[in-house]
Parts: C-alpha cells; structure tokens; sequence
C-alpha cells in the first residue's frame, strides 16, 4: 500500500513538474516573438491537464498573435466553461469581430458589457461591428454610450465622425471635430475629416491646408497625396499637383498597389503634366498608364498630348482607340477636338485619312 501511495505522489508531482515546465518554455517562447513554439508547448501542457485554463488563454493569445482567430476563439471557447469572465467573453468577442461574424461578436460583446459597463474596448468594438456592416446609426449610437464612459476616448471620437461623414451630416461631424481641437487634441485622421468637411462647404485652400499638415506626419498616405493633388487640380496649380502625383506613385509602387489601381494613378499623373505644358512627360506617364490598364479616357488624353507633339498619326490611332473602348462617348471624344481651335490642325489631318 505505501509503495502504491508513494508512486501515486512521484506520479503527481512528475506531472506537476512537467505541466509547469511547459508553461515557463511557452512564456519564453512568447517573449521572443516565437509565437508557434509557445504554442506547442501550450498544447502540451493543455494535453497533460486538459482543464489548465491559464494554458487554455495563453494559447488563444498566441493564436491572435499569428492571425488566427477562429482556433483563438475556439480556445477562449474552452477558457469560458471555467471563467465565464467579462474578460473572456469580451475576447471572443473581439475575435469574432475580426472574422467579420458580426452577429455573433455583439452577443458575446453585450455579455461582456452587462459585466463590465464601464470597459470602453468593448464598446468601442460593439460599435465598430455595425460599422462595419454599415449601418452608421446604430454605430453612433454604441460610440454615444462608449463616449458617455470615456469622453476623450480618442478612437470613438475618430470613428463617429467616420459613420457621420459617410451619413453625410457634416454639420454634426464639423462640430465633433472642432471640439476636438478645441482641446488641444491632435490626430492625422481628424485632420483628414476636417479638410473633406472644407472641400464639402467649398473652402478649397482651407482643406489643402490640412491636407498638407496631415501629410507632413504621414508622407506616404495615399488617401492624403490624393485629396491634396485633387485641392491643387481643382485650384489649377497644375505643377503643384504633378509633383504630388508623382509622389502618389512611387508611393504605389513602393507599397505594391493593384495595376488597376496605379494605372488611374500613372493616368491622372499624365493628365497634370498635360495641364502644366510638359508634354512629354505627360505622354510617358500616360503610356504607363495604358500598358497597365487601357482605358478610354487615358486613350482620349494621349490624342491631345500627341496632337500637342504633332504626332498626328499616333493621335488619331490613340482617337480611334478611345471611341472603341467607349461608343457612347464616341461623338463627344471628336468633338472636342472639333470644336478646340488649337487641335484643328490634328483634326483635319485626322479626319481627312478617313
């Protein structure tokens, strides 16, 4: 009977040893960023008690630190059966929000909140799951109850004035964003908001004003370079505007943007060089544009630039080209040409090889 009794306490305290073992080999691993070892270790120690809830939570969290959130939940899942915390819950919540099962994220986000009211991540999350499902009303009203918890809560604030910009209540968005600043706060994407309120109430200069301080902190943000090149275009200060696109695409190219999405680029690039006389540039950019994407429009824009260049032929291929990938405006591309004196010269020689 003794040796039985001391085998069974060899037993446990081997498995205690070796249970523990793995937990300091995972918290190791963790701390070097060797998340998948932690793992390991984790499963383990979890195989050996299958009831170690601390195992059960460290070994979610690894999960969402290698992206993958469904074995996350899955594991969160298991720590629920013995901490049904407003912590766990509001965990998986998160998850789920990030798997994009917005339905399920709110269920256990609610739950999250019934006990811990005053958690402003899990409001802040319960909101984002209606934005993200776009229904922007509801989302203000989570970032409301969120905000009445905190109400400097930077990302709530940033986040509301999102789902009202994309309401179209700039009024109520301006305000929000002007009692921002009023305080003495500073975010790049506030300042974004508030340079497309300018543009929306037609204060141009005022919004490339904001535009360009956003860009100073944030050089290679594309949405940024795109909305001031837009403001320089729209202000015809055509070589401002040329060298921000040019910026916008080396930053696309940099950060591997689509073709579809560069072509736009390379053409608008073109277009600005077009408006600022420097034909040749215009016709590179241009033919980058098309060997990426052809389009009508860009085709359309490189007939002027070539009939600029008297390169007649190749203007009235590019003409022919443009009328091809859009009939329906067919008539209107030889119009303006028709009808613009500085290209009666192409047009006539265009339209006399017919």
């Amino acid at each position: 009977m003794k040796k039985i009794l001391l085998l069974l306490l060899v037993s446990l305290g081997a498995f205690a040893q070796t249970a523990e073992s793995y937990h300091v080999k995972a918290k190791a691993h963790f701390e070097k960023g060797q998340f998948k070892e932690a793992i390991a270790a984790l499963t383990l120690a979890i195989k050996l008690n299958p009831k170690d809830v601390k195992a059960w939570r460290n070994r979610a969290v690894c999960y969402e630190k290698t992206e993958k959130f469904d074995l996350a939940v899955k594991d969160y899942l298991e720590v629920l059966k013995y901490d049904p915390s407003g912590e766990t819950l509001g965990a998986i919540g998160f998850d789920y929000l990030v798997l994009e099962k917005y339905e399920e994220s709110r269920k256990y986000l609610q739950q999250a909140i019934t006990l811990l009211p005053t958690n402003i991540n899990f409001r802040y999350n319960l909101a984002l799951s209606h934005q993200y499902e776009q229904n922007y009303a509801l989302a203000i009203e989570a970032y409301d109850e969120a905000l009445k918890v905190d109400p400097y809560h930077t990302t709530s604030l940033i986040s509301k004035t999102r789902c009202l910009l994309r309401l179209k209540q700039f009024d109520k968005a301006s305000v929000l964003v002007d009692s921002f600043f009023l305080k003495k706060n500073f975010d790049v994407e506030m300042l974004l908001f508030r340079g497309d309120i300018k543009l929306h109430n037609g204060a141009v200069e005022a919004a490339l004003n904001d535009f360009t301080r956003a860009i100073a902190i944030n050089p290679e943000d594309i949405i940024l370079l795109i909305r001031a090149a837009d403001c320089l275009a729209e202000l015809s200060q055509f070589d401002e505007e040329a060298a921000v696109r040019k910026r916008i695409v080396t930053v696309m190219e940099k950060q591997g943007e689509t073709k579809e999405y560069r072509a736009i680029n390379y053409g608008l690039l073109g277009f600005a060089l077009y408006n600022a006389f420097l034909w040749e540039e215009a016709l590179d950019n241009l033919s980058a544009s098309i060997s990426l994407d052809p389009s009508a429009t860009f085709y359309f824009y490189r007939t002027a630039v070539k009939a600029k260049l008297k390169d007649y032929v190749g203007a009235c291929e590019d003409l022919k080209k443009a009328q091809e990938l859009n009939p329906s405006e067919a008539e209107n591309y030889e119009g303006y040409f028709a009808d613009t004196a500085e290209f009666e010269e192409f047009y006539e020689s265009c339209m006399g090889g017919v």
